[in-house]
């Protein structure tokens, strides 16, 4: 298919509430369902998706100023372009004045597009070597707050016969050191980690020094956004890794960071940056300045984590990535094949052209909110 002739004729805007098995990390308790918006991008030729996913931890926006954006700007924006390079995409993304999650899943969509056009993969066009690719991506576990050690420990344990590369708990104030030093004591030999949320500062770094004696593989995001200062100053009294999440939102403000010492890692999530090029950029980065990255998630529906899949076979992503198969979350899913693991702790990349996933229409249908569609001849 000649991309560069062949012009976006139809963009299609899907709100999707599907309910939770438990609420997500960094969402309110009494979230029962997950929202997000597929954006569906079509030409004479081809059909492309991309997903939108908003989150409470993100400041990429409600899902009421996602649709607006996507609605109102982007999406009649798209209609009669054109799409023949990511040079391209990068290039409508960044005349696009919206939150960045809403432009994550337009852009994503613009990739999946390429992608189908060029009989490529997404990993290929990120510039992903192929072998890396067929090795897999392995997953991490994910857990939230719990009110007890008894009641984190119960939880975890059921997961890990699935068999993931490493466990991430979360902590908070009051429930840290403890529930941290219980988790290592009961899963002594699973790589641990812990998330802060951005709920401490500097006035707690005894927590923090106790936590360095746990041999943690990093700790995410422990003090404020924009406590950069704070963050370098732990970073420079702990052995353990700090890892960067919302502090990391764009390329300037990593690479700010960077400089001044604020952390050793940086964890890449698609919804969180604005799409997979603003992700590849931060990751290229990282690797210039010997920062490791692994890649997160909020976590998305099965589209969103297909592409993160496709993300952490770049060659710097060096740790296991918080991706998880839908049935953790959700009581149901939109894409096809199902979003699982292909072997123990072990997604498979998809060899497909574009992001390698479909969605199913009666699932569309049947979790759909609401809809809206731009057309070319409506739009002429």
């Amino acid at each position: 298919m000649a991309v560069d002739k062949d012009p976006i004729e139809r963009v299609a805007l899907t709100h999707l509430q599907i309910p939770l098995k438990e609420p997500c990390p960094g969402e309110p308790k009494e979230a029962g369902v997950k929202n997000a918006i597929i954006v569906t991008v079509e030409t004479s030729s081809g059909v492309a998706h991309g997903e939108c996913t908003p989150s409470a931890a993100s400041a990429g926006g409600s899902v009421e100023r996602c649709w607006d954006d996507l609605a109102g700007s982007i999406a009649p924006g798209l209609i009669g372009r054109t799409v023949d390079s990511l040079q391209r995409i990068g290039e409508l993304a960044g005349s696009w004045n919206v939150g960045r999650t809403a432009a994550a899943g337009a852009e994503t969509a613009l990739w999946d597009l390429l992608g189908q056009a060029r009989n490529a993969t997404v990993s290929q066009l990120l510039g992903a070597d192929d072998s890396q690719a067929a090795m897999g991506v392995q997953a991490g576990l994910m857990m939230g707050l719990y009110p007890s050690v008894v009641e984190l420990l119960r939880a975890v344990e059921p997961h890990l016969v699935e068999g993931y590369r490493r466990l991430k708990i979360r902590i908070a104030p009051g429930s840290d050191v403890e529930f941290a030093r219980a988790v290592r004591r009961h899963f002594e030999d699973v790589p641990l980690m812990v998330d802060g949320g951005g709920a401490y500062s500097t006035a707690d770094l005894d927590v923090f020094r106790a936590l360095d004696d746990l041999d943690l593989l990093m700790i995410e995001q422990p003090f404020a956004v924009d406590d950069v200062d704070g963050l370098a100053v732990l970073q420079n009294v702990l052995a353990t890794p700090i890892c960067l999440d919302e502090t990391a939102e764009t390329h300037e403000q990593t690479a700010e960071a960077i400089r001044r010492g604020a952390c050793r890692i940086v964890s890449l999530k698609i919804q969180r940056v604005g799409g997979l090029g603003p992700a590849r950029a931060i990751h290229d980065l990282c690797f210039q300045q010997g920062v490791a990255c692994w890649v997160g998630s909020t976590p998305e529906l099965g589209l969103g984590q297909a592409y993160g899949v496709h993300l952490a076979t770049l060659a710097n992503s060096r740790y296991p990535a918080d991706l998880a198969p839908s049935v953790r979350w959700f009581v149901d899913d939109f894409v096809a094949p199902v979003f699982e693991l292909s072997a123990p702790g072990l997604f498979a990349v998809p060899d497909r052209p574009g992001v390698g996933f479909q969605v199913d229409p009666h699932k569309l249908r049947r979790y759909q909110v609401r809809q809206e569609t731009f057309n070319r001849a409506a739009s002429a």
